[in-house]
């Protein structure tokens, strides 16, 4: 039976309202135009141009090859649409479903459970798996005694003075029907039950791929190939930056931005400057983007079922740098060793005068190519560093320091572009997105990356969190 066009309004509504997107306002927007379309009968322009110009603010030149905006939104809006239905909307009548591949939600009754609230053929555990087939197995066996009985009184009231061997003949071939009948239907059920047996199992496990969230471990080869090969765990690097002062007094950084780099681990503080002050030191500090860019990671990691363990920047040391494969999460601004690698690299953090004249901390573009600006700056729409409404990230896939290992830097200008920057090498859809940016083979062909790059990256920030990650441009290195 169709959904009425009152009740798909109505649930539209209800999931609009729910907590689960009460903060996601693109989204929002995003489910109400769809929705909105799919009901007035309007599908045929639910196309990725006119979602991206109408939805998104995109220019008319948008492109769909180079934008990844709306499969990334679209993508999202099914895991929250997902997690809507797990949780507080778990008893509606009305689901909407934004199937893979289209951008046409589409409207349907939930299924009807049975009284006791349990699912027809669904067990809940390899257990009660096991317990099913026995009890299945157990009820044919009864049932086939039963009938082997049932015959037995019929044979003999039939073949009454008549000889035994009749009724004795009779009642055994019926016993080797029963048991072929008896094998067939166990071999059926033990198959039934082996499989939905591996069904559980993999969906127990941590797996490399989800519903909500498809993750391919071929697809994603060529960004993460060679540390995912590498038996060691990936060490992940995250800011941790020195600070003077305290809460009630104020705070800031103790190495300026335009200080030269310093040694590995945590700067040599200077005894003067600590006498000159009666501040304590406190070295607690790191950005929340760092702590989402952590998170994001090792997700990633358990899914491919890699090894992954984290360390503070303040206690790194050259060995590491030598020995490991390293992804760090920063920017030079916070991880003061990154001043000091010899690796070269075309897109720079360092501080100089902005557009107004300002002093500002930037990106240089040091090899600018036909259409790159020079210097990138993140706009801030007021006096506070929460009203940040856009950033850049840079992606740095570099040789270790002894050749052979690898380091992978995340960095954006502020500490929301690093959870952009982490974002777009942890999630499916951006992973897609710079493997076909920096792909060098030619198509239909196996994608294969150059050995080291950068990857500029805007991001588009909205209530303090990163909403949009869009390609700019990259350098080979």
């Amino acid at each position: 039976m169709e959904v009425s066009r009152e009740e798909k309004l109505e649930q539209l509504e209800r999931v609009l309202q729910s907590h689960t997107l009460h903060s996601a306002d693109s989204l929002r927007g995003f489910l109400r135009f769809v929705a909105g379309k799919a009901i007035d009968d309007q599908e045929s322009q639910l196309k990725e141009y006119v979602i991206a110009t109408e939805v998104f603010g995109r220019n008319e030149d948008y492109n769909p090859r180079i934008d990844s905006t709306v499969r990334v939104q679209a993508g999202r809006l099914r895991t929250k649409l997902a997690e809507y239905y797990s949780t507080e909307g778990k008893g509606d009548k009305v689901l909407i479903d934004l199937p893979k591949g289209q951008y046409t939600p589409v409207f349907s009754y939930a299924p009807i459970k049975p009284a006791n609230g349990k699912t027809l053929n669904t067990p809940a555990s390899l257990e009660q798996l096991t317990m099913n087939l026995e009890g299945a197995a157990s009820g044919l066996v009864s049932g086939a005694y039963a009938a082997i009985a049932a015959s037995d009184a019929r044979t003999a009231e039939f073949h009454q003075g008549t000889a035994p061997q009749s009724a004795g003949q009779n009642r055994w071939q019926i016993i080797a029907i029963a048991s072929v009948l008896l094998t067939v239907l166990f071999g059926a059920l033990t198959f039934f039950y082996r499989s939905r047996a591996l069904e559980l199992a993999r969906a127990s496990t941590v797996g490399v791929e989800s519903d909500n969230d498809p993750l391919n471990r071929q697809e994603i080869e060529p960004l993460w190939g060679d540390m995912l090969r590498s038996p060691e765990p990936v060490l992940v690097v995250y800011s941790n930056t020195l600070f003077q002062g305290t809460a009630e007094n104020g705070m800031k950084l103790l190495k300026s931005l335009d200080s030269p780099g310093s040694s590995i681990g945590s700067p040599i503080i200077p005894q003067s400057e600590i006498e000159q002050s009666k501040q304590p030191v406190i070295e607690h500090y790191t950005g929340i983007g760092e702590v989402m860019g952590a998170f994001q990671l090792g997700e990633l990691f358990a899914k491919l079922r890699h090894v992954s363990r984290v360390k503070r920047s303040l206690l790194l040391n050259w060995e590491d740098l030598k020995t490991e494969n390293i992804v760090v999460l920063g920017s030079p601004a916070e991880n003061l060793f990154l001043r000091d690698l010899p690796q070269r690299q075309e897109f720079v953090f360092k501080p100089m005068p902005d557009e107004q004249g300002n002093k500002s901390f930037g990106i240089v573009n040091t090899r600018p190519q036909p259409g790159e600006q020079a210097r990138y700056f993140a706009r801030q729409d007021g006096p506070s560093r929460s009203q940040i409404s856009e950033d850049y990230a840079v992606v740095s896939l570099l040789q270790g320091l002894n050749g052979e290992k690898r380091m992978l830097i995340l960095a954006g200008i502020t500490t929301l572009g690093t959870q952009a920057a982490a974002e777009y090498v942890t999630k499916p859809d951006y992973i897609r997105d710079l493997i076909q940016h920096l792909n060098t083979e030619p198509a239909g062909l196996r994608p294969k990356l150059p050995e080291n790059y950068q990857i500029l990256v805007k991001v588009k920030v909205n209530g303090g969190v990163p909403a949009q990650i869009s390609y700019v441009t990259h350098h080979v290195l």
